[in-house]
């Protein structure tokens, strides 16, 4: 009987890595269909089986999904474990489910089940993404006070917080004060405790310092990276130059370049579009294109914002056409809906007063957004043709859209100054109807 029953642990144990492989090759139906045959045969799935089931669908189809898995390991008198809340908990978090990712955990607590760490980060991810910043403390100050031991994980995830908090609105303005200084802070705590800060911990403040133009700053704990021997990607350089390119510091942004060649970091697209950014701010397009050779050479695909740097760089230099083959490129690699690139070369064209031309690109567009509505009200209006600005002005307002006040004023003026009352009242009408609409 023994015997027989470690057969069967054995047995599930090896569907389970089977149902694993399955899953991550993303053959959810092939993986079902094994645990169908399995069940046939009289092999007795286990909470493991379930889990990698619950887990995968979560990633596949959302977080009714991963319920329904629940609802069948129930059925067959599996009854969840930590893992299983911890993947409806991160499915949730996925999804922005702030309210379902609470009531997975509460859940949890009810059915007597104990929440670890994991249990603990996702809950806080999901608090933290969407806006809650003060709830996410609670839940860490929570888990200190369960004795449950905080990982390298927990103290990234409230680093990554302390971080985005800076996009929260009034409400959180206690975020806004100091928050670089607390952050790094933390950094130095943890320090002192069994888990060593990494390369992900280090860049989240460097990201928060570049962000708060905390440069020398972001620069000295870019340092403390590199002699504590933490770097094993190119991130944190690129994460480094990019912030330099921002501040317009070239000559130390192509010092971390050669820095990071030197390195021996393995290059990734990341990589490649920030060095490719810099050669255009700097205006080397031969060498911004030869990178670009460089980084499909290496077997490396061009993606939306490698495309997106090369079309601004070229609009910048004037060349127009040149941008437009690179929009030519783009579309034949299935990249239609690549915004911020299409809204360059409206940009550009407009600037050039060849708003005819810029339209025919916005007719074009899969999708549009406030600033290509916004260069070209501006671009129709330097030219004089505010009827045409009032009722592209119009149309991007019944889009759900909307232009830079400075477009509105710009076309409000033009068409009194022409004498267009007409069109002056429906653009007035619109943006009154705009106005309740978002409010």
């Amino acid at each position: 009987m023994a015997r027989s029953r470690a057969l069967l642990d054995l047995s599930t144990r090896l569907m389970n890595v089977c149902l694993a492989a399955l899953c991550r090759g993303g053959s959810l139906d092939r993986a079902e269909a094994v645990l169908v045959d399995a069940i046939r045969l009289g092999l007795p799935p286990d909470v493991v089986t379930y889990n990698t089931l619950l887990a995968a669908h979560c990633r596949a189809a959302g977080l009714d999904a991963g319920l329904a898995v629940v609802h069948r390991m129930r059925e067959a008198g599996v009854s969840p474990d930590a893992v299983t809340y911890n993947s409806l908990i991160a499915g949730a978090a996925r999804r922005g489910l702030t309210m379902c990712a609470l009531d997975l955990f509460d859940e949890m607590l009810r059915s007597g089940v104990a929440p670890d760490s994991w249990s603990y980060n996702a809950l806080m991810h999901c608090l933290f993404r969407s806006g809650h910043p003060e709830d996410a403390y609670r839940v860490f100050a929570d888990m200190v006070e369960k004795g449950v031991a905080p990982s390298a994980t927990t103290y990234n995830t409230m680093l990554d917080g302390l971080f985005r908090a800076g996009h929260a609105t009034n409400a959180y303005r206690m975020f806004r004060s100091g928050k670089v200084g607390y952050a790094r802070m933390v950094l130095k705590e943890l320090g002192r405790t069994e888990h060593a800060p990494n390369a992900i911990t280090y860049t989240t403040i460097m990201k928060c310092c570049f962000r708060y133009a905390r440069f020398d700053q972001g620069l000295e704990t870019f340092l403390s990276l590199l002699e504590g021997g933490y770097i094993s990607d190119a991130f944190p350089y690129t994460t480094v130059i990019s912030a330099l390119v921002k501040k317009g510091r070239m000559q130390e942004a192509n010092a971390y370049c050669e820095l990071m060649i030197q390195s021996g970091s393995t290059l990734d697209n990341a990589c490649y579009n920030t060095l490719i950014h810099l050669r255009c701010q700097e205006g080397k397009l031969d060498d911004a294109f030869e990178l670009l050779k460089i980084m499909e050479e290496g077997g490396l695909e061009s993606d939306e914002y490698t495309f997106s740097i090369l079309v601004n760089g070229l609009c910048k230099m004037g060349q127009i056409k040149a941008a437009e083959k690179q929009i030519w490129s783009m579309e034949m690699m299935g990249m239609e809906s690549n915004v911020v690139a299409y809204n360059c070369l409206i940009d550009a064209l407009c600037k050039s007063h060849e708003v005819d031309a810029a339209i025919k690109v916005l007719h074009s567009m899969k999708l549009k957004d406030d600033f290509t509505y916004t260069s070209l009200v501006h671009g129709l209006c330097k030219v004089g043709r505010y009827h045409m600005a009032s009722k592209f002005l119009r149309i991007c307002l019944r889009e759900g859209n909307n232009v830079l006040a400075s477009a509105k004023r710009a076309v409000i003026s033009g068409l009194r100054s022409a004498g267009f009352k007409n069109d002056l009242r429906k653009v007035r009408s619109a943006l009154y109807m705009a106005r309740l609409l978002r409010s």
